[in-house]
């Protein structure tokens, strides 16, 4: 099929000294008149249709070349039907006689496969050796004799190898392998008559440079697309194939079964695979490029999906339709604003970027090798591994499937790709290139012609690779993957020199000044020219990260154990609702923080619904950014340096706490002793990071900022006294302040303890004064001040002394700095002094019954008691940390539980549990030790009889399986139903138990709400283990009431609860900081910290409302943090970043901006929020 462009145009540049000329305008901007000019596509300009017309012409082959091609692919051929090379000795009579009788086997459709690659195999050879035979002539004679001569040769080659394969084992021959080459040599042959000529000059057009090339090579890009989409051919050939396909955990209408684990990650390749074709299919600007391209992309995806679903290995699913639509929104965005970049600036900092992606990249690599994947073996074991590694090409390729050895060699080819892209971009970005010295110099730059240092480079460092698997007890060395780095490397390298071929010009005029240096602080306002040299780079980089948020948020909610539909659904709706009102996303965000953790029933505990929402709050803000925005951050150099140098502390304690990688199984996400623990760790920080851009935006208008603050905590913080008021009314009751009762609110988090609850309320409660401060009329401030008591309320309950002292240390810092500004004689000070004193009547009247209750003057009566365990519990964390040798960078984020479980010198340990497999069947694990409740949320109604059943498996001959049904919130069990499983049975042994369980009892009357009611499992035999299984609760009606019974799912549904809080946290924010990232992380964390409030003080001072509710809303962070942990709950950290950043900003310069903050919001019936 012919490829067609038209109304495009190329940049052309005569000599002489003369300018770049173009018949349009085009969206890449030169460096300046006469300046060297990357060619690229150019979207609104007109080309001839030469450029991409592929169709046959007075093309004519060089057939000595192709002879030699067909040689040398015939010796490919034999190399790969003979490998591995292993002779045994055949007289030849009887293998004469053996292949007289060759038999013609009944393959299966797991066979079919290997007979599809013999086909694939011979059709490049019988083209080739028709191209050389016959050539482009049409004589029918001659094309007769052509096609009979290659058919002939080609038939003599297949036989050949068939029998000579005899020799080798362990091959074997058959009639299918030569009927298949046969077919396939037939159908290269046609294919040549066909369309030779096309492919002819098709190849010629790759091979030359400019616009042919580039457009040949997406031509070919989207057939290699199309013919890959396909393999490995096994389609399906009967009706019963076809039922067993549709049956098949492979088949799914939105997710296949079979992508329960890990296959779901390929959803992100799959989108970006797609994203090339856009410059095929949207070369020209166009309206609703977007739209177009989310319809395109899904008939490509509808496409791809029905081929799949064609083949007996394949797997077809609806969600690939959406990777894939995505994935064409993505290239085509990108594709269209990138002639709008200004590849000077680019170029400027090519080389910078390059060096700081160089670390992550080797360790990304060195992590996709697997040499994180275990311990390391001794140099004895690495050589005994050396001696048994083979060196021939492709050999471990042969001894698996095609699908595997495919997916092998291209995903080793992605691997060092990147290195022959960044030769050449750091060969593009050099000095020798750069604007100034082509000013001084007058030369021009020019592409790399030498693709041998890729090729070196990468084959050096996959030399390296191979040699650390040498190491690694779980990974084998292939030499081929040698070649394979050098060949990717060298492709991508001569492929970015035929698509971003760069044009020799005359050089830059020597008046032309240098670009001005960066700026990395407000207080150093860049130049008008400099922010708009960088306006293209900055919103196509917003582009690319915004669409990749919106994927993953999408992807994340798609595969939502609380159900991908109304999950999904909900997300769309929010990210709808930031593209019409992008300015909502900070009262959004802080908004929903307290409120969207539910892994209390998704059983998800490192990724929860609002880390799903932050992502898509990143992505849409981000994509909503006006095109050739600039945007400076609104830091003062300290605060930018402190930032930084305490950022890269993080960041190394990181690495420190991920490394080395623990496997992917079910455990991996499962348990807070896995080093993926350092992921959740640094979710806050990193989510607070991401939304830098966005608050410097915001700080254009800074008062309009601290309304957003105070509008969107004071949100968030009525919905958690909602939540409370709730769960008091549920379980202890709103007015008993004598029971062992306290709560913990929307946060699941404390199931293992902590002080989530009262660090958030203590922590939001200043905002909630600043809302009142804003306003003028008085029903905001009413429901400002009854708020603010019932959130000294919930305080109260909480019955946490630090809670309650960082209250009362914070509403006195509050009441004071308000005081004081409300008699300045601003307008309004009589509303706003009554205001401050009602919020501090109604603080007194609510908090003293609580605080003289029975439990809470117990609490403050055993807190010496508590101090001396607590200061123990300390002293065992920081011997844990000089046990390790770990005083400077400590022993990385999130690993307080694993360390203690192993280091600390406690008398007991909590009982553990994990997901073991076997023969593909997932098993519970339980360990004993301390009380830890696995247990899952479950619908029973009241006075109802229910049947338990499971299956259980002891290491031992004594099991004692408490099972319980209980009324329970988060820690804290009311009216029970106990099941006790004990045996004395066989050990290692399944049983299969059942037993009735009833409800009677359960909500009493009285209750305005039915309490939640929570299946448990416990170990509770000293010294055992139990495997259990297939664990249900049927209903009289036989409905099963738990989810995931089986573990199928690993964590899904389940979560768990302990009543022993100690092994999981430090118990102390700057222990913690301490333990975690060292005495350097401790030190940078308390500079940053006490700069922050040195800089609010003065401007608190000098009446800044929000410098003193951020110095109140600090000091309550600070005062809970002193005597337990909030810092590991994510949530409450991203919290803390995100005011401290935006704290920050307020103290520093306003960000420059240029043309508008963000995009204006879409038309609609509302002009929007007025905030």
């Amino acid at each position: 099929m012919a490829a067609q462009t038209r109304n495009k145009t190329f940049l052309s540049c005569t000599g002489g000294g003369r300018s770049c000329n173009t018949s349009g305008n085009s969206h890449f901007q030169n460096e300046s008149q006469g300046s060297n000019q990357i060619v690229f596509l150019s979207p609104q300009n007109h080309v001839s249709s030469e450029a991409t017309d592929f169709s046959p012409g007075r093309t004519t082959v060089n057939r000595t070349l192709l002879f030699r091609l067909a040689l040398g692919y015939l010796l490919f051929i034999v190399y790969g039907s003979l490998l591995p090379f292993q002779f045994h000795s055949l007289p030849f009579s009887v293998a004469w006689a053996n292949f007289q009788h060759i038999p013609l086997l009944e393959l299966g459709v797991e066979n079919r496969a290997d007979l599809v690659a013999n086909l694939l195999l011979y059709i490049p050879f019988g083209l080739l050796l028709c191209a050389a035979i016959a050539g482009t002539r049409r004589d029918p004679l001659l094309v007769f004799t052509g096609a009979l001569v290659s058919l002939l040769s080609s038939a003599a080659v297949a036989l050949s190898i068939e029998f000579t394969q005899q020799f080798f084992a362990p091959r074997t021959v058959s009639l299918n392998d030569i009927f298949a080459e046969l077919a396939g040599s037939l159908l290269g042959i046609t294919l040549w008559f066909a369309s030779g000529t096309r492919l002819a000059h098709l190849i010629r057009s790759i091979t030359g440079s400019g616009p042919n090339a580039r457009s040949a090579i997406l031509v070919s890009y989207g057939l290699a697309y199309i013919v890959l989409g396909m393999f490995p051919y096994d389609f399906l050939l009967s009706i019963d194939e076809w039922r067993q396909k549709l049956s098949s955990a492979n088949v799914g209408w939105l997710i296949a079964p079979v992508c329960e684990g890990g296959c779901l990650l390929r959803l992100v390749p799959e989108a970006l695979l797609v994203a090339p074709l856009a410059a095929l299919f949207f070369p020209v600007r166009q309206q609703h490029i977007l739209v177009l391209a989310a319809m395109t992309g899904a008939l490509l995806g509808v496409l791809i999906e029905g081929l799949q679903l064609m083949i007996a290995s394949g797997i077809s699913q609806g969600v690939s339709i959406l990777s894939r639509s995505l994935g064409m929104m993505l290239g085509a965005g990108m594709v269209q604003s990138a002639p709008d970049m200004d590849w000077r600036m680019v170029r400027h900092y090519a080389r910078p970027v390059l060096a700081s992606c160089l670390i992550p990249y080797l360790g990304a690599l060195a992590w996709a090798n697997g040499l994180f994947s275990s311990p390391w073996s001794n140099l004895s074991e690495a050589g005994l591994k050396l001696g048994d590694t083979h060196f021939l090409p492709f050999y471990y390729h042969y001894f698996t499937t095609e699908t595997i050895a495919l997916l092998s060699l291209l995903s080793q080819a992605a691997l060092y790709f990147p290195v022959g892209a960044g030769i050449w971009l750091w060969h593009w970005g050099s000095k020798e290139n750069s604007p100034a010295a082509r000013e001084d110099s007058g030369r021009v730059d020019n592409p790399i012609h030498h693709n041998a240092w890729p090729a070196l480079v990468a084959g050096m460092l996959a030399s390296i690779m191979e040699t650390g698997k040498l190491f690694v007890p779980a990974q084998h060395p292939d030499p081929t993957n040698i070649l394979i780095a050098a060949a990717a490397a060298a492709s991508a390298c001569w492929l970015l020199n035929l698509l971003l071929g760069v044009r020799q010009a005359a050089p830059i005029p020597s008046h032309r000044p240098a670009p001005p240096p960066p700026s990395l602080s407000a207080s150093s306002a860049p130049s008008a020219s400099y922010a708009a040299d960088n306006e293209s780079a900055h919103s196509t980089a917003a582009t690319v990260i915004g669409a990749t948020a919106i994927c993953l948020s999408i992807g994340a909610a798609a595969t939502s154990p609380l159900g991908p539909a109304w999950v999904s659904t909900a997300l769309i709706a929010y990210i709808l609702l930031l593209w019409w009102q992008p300015g909502l996303w900070l009262i959004c965000a802080l908004a929903m923080l307290p409120l969207l953790d539910l892994s209390a029933w998704s059983g998800r505990l490192f990724w929860t619904e609002y880390d799903t929402v932050l992502l898509a709050t990143i992505g849409a803000s981000y994509l909503r950014l006006r095109p050739g925005l600039f945007i400076q951050p609104a830091l003062t150099r300290p605060a930018l340096l402190l930032l930084l140098l305490f950022g890269l502390s993080m960041a190394a304690s990181l690495a420190i706490g991920l490394f080395p990688l623990a496997p992917f199984d079910h455990n991996a996400f499962a348990n807070y002793n896995s080093p993926y623990n350092a992921l959740r760790g640094a979710k806050g920080p990193l989510f607070a990071i991401a939304l830098i851009p966005l608050l410097s935006l915001e700080q254009a208008a800074p008062a309009r900022t601290a309304r957003k603050l105070a509008i969107g905590v004071t949100l968030g913080l009525a919905g958690t006294v909602a939540y409370i008021l709730w769960e008091r009314a549920t379980f202890p009751g709103l007015f008993n302040f004598e029971t062992d009762y306290r709560i913990t609110g929307p946060f699941p988090g404390m199931h293992i303890g902590g002080a989530y609850i009262e660090a958030f309320l203590t922590a939001a409660l200043p905002f909630v004064a600043l809302f009142a401060w804003h306003r003028q009329r008085l029903w905001p401030v009413i429901f400002a001040i009854g708020l603010y008591g019932l959130g000294a309320y919930s305080i109260m309950v909480t019955f946490s002394r630090g809670g309650q002292a960082a209250f009362a240390l914070s509403t006195f810092i509050l009441l004071a700095g308000f005081a004081r500004l409300s008699l300045r004689g601003q307008a309004g000070n009589v509303l706003k002094a009554s205001t401050a004193m009602a919020l501090a009547g109604v603080a007194i009247a609510i908090t003293w019954p609580v605080i003289s209750g029975k439990y809470s003057q117990s609490r403050w009566a055993a807190m010496e008691q508590d101090f001396g365990s607590r200061t123990a519990h300390w002293e065992d964390a920081v011997n844990i940390v000089r046990s390790h040798n770990a005083s400077f960078f400590g022993l990385g984020l999130g690993t307080f539980p694993s360390a203690y479980y192993w280091n600390s010198n406690a008398p007991s340990r909590t009982a553990t549990y994990g997901f073991v497999t076997e023969q593909g069947n997932s098993i519970l694990r339980l360990g004993s030790g301390d009380p830890l409740y696995l247990e899952q949320t479950v619908k029973v109604v009241p006075g109802q009889q229910y049947t338990l059943s499971m299956d259980l498996r002891p290491n031992s001959r004594n099991v004692d399986l408490a099972v319980t049904l209980c009324e329970k919130a988060i820690l804290y069990s009311y009216t029970c139903t106990v099941a006790p499983l004990q045996s004395n049975e066989a050990e290692n042994k399944w049983m299969h138990h059942e037993m009735q369980m009833d409800t009677r009892g359960f909500g009493p009357l009285g209750s305005r709400f039915q309490r939640p009611v929570k299946l448990s499992l416990y170990n509770s035999l000293s010294g055992t283990v139990v495997d259990v299984d297939n664990v249900t609760l049927k209903d009289m009606q036989g409905n099963n009431l738990v989810h995931n019974s089986d573990f199928s799912s690993g964590m899904h549904h389940w979560f768990f609860s302990t009543d022993n809080y100690l092994p999981w946290h430090v118990e102390n924010l700057f222990l913690s900081v301490y333990f975690e990232q060292g005495w350097l992380g401790l030190l940078l964390f308390l500079a940053l910290i006490g700069y922050a409030i040195a800089t609010w003080l003065p401007r608190a001072w000098k009446s800044d409302s929000l410098s003193l509710t951020l110095v109140a809303s600090f000091t309550a962070f600070i005062a809970v943090g002193t005597l337990n942990s909030w810092a590991d709950e994510p949530r409450l950290s991203f919290l803390f970043y995100l005011l401290l950043i935006a704290g920050l900003m307020a103290n520093g310069s306003s960000a420059k901006t240029h043309r508008n903050e963000l995009a204006q919001p879409l038309p609609g019936p509302s002009n929007g929020l007025r905030i």
